[in-house]
């Protein structure tokens, strides 16, 4: 019985329609073995430093990128707080006085309704 088995069974490489098997198409011997892994390890190892050293250079962008932001929000602030200064009541005040203006004592209303007021004509 597990003759009539073994009779019905496709050889991998039948199956894949190749002529050999693929283990036969590899180069023989142990340094041709040895020189396709030191090529692979080689490979890799150059791969491997490219893209840690454009990591390393993209966070070293980063961080001066931050930095100039954390400079911006500090002259930001900076900047609001002088503007609160020079718009408070103290500070207008103060400008206007030099200019010449003077403070209101007694305000009085012009009521257009009544027609009591003077044109200009």
């Amino acid at each position: 019985m597990p003759n009539v088995y073994a009779m019905s069974m496709i050889r991998p490489h039948e199956a894949l329609g190749l002529p050999q098997p693929i283990g036969r198409k590899l180069p023989r011997g142990l340094v041709a073995w040895n020189l396709a892994i030191a090529a692979l390890t080689i490979a890799c190892s150059v791969v491997y430093v490219i893209v840690v050293n454009a990591a390393a250079s993209k966070g070293y962008d980063l961080s001066k990128a931050e930095s100039r932001v954390d400079s911006l929000n500090i002259d930001a602030m900076a900047l609001q707080n002088k503007a609160a200064a020079m718009s408070s009541i103290q500070q207008l005040t103060g400008e206007a006085s030099q200019l010449g203006f003077v403070a209101v004592d007694k305000v009085e209303y012009v009521n257009p309704a009544q027609k009591n007021y003077a044109l200009a004509r």
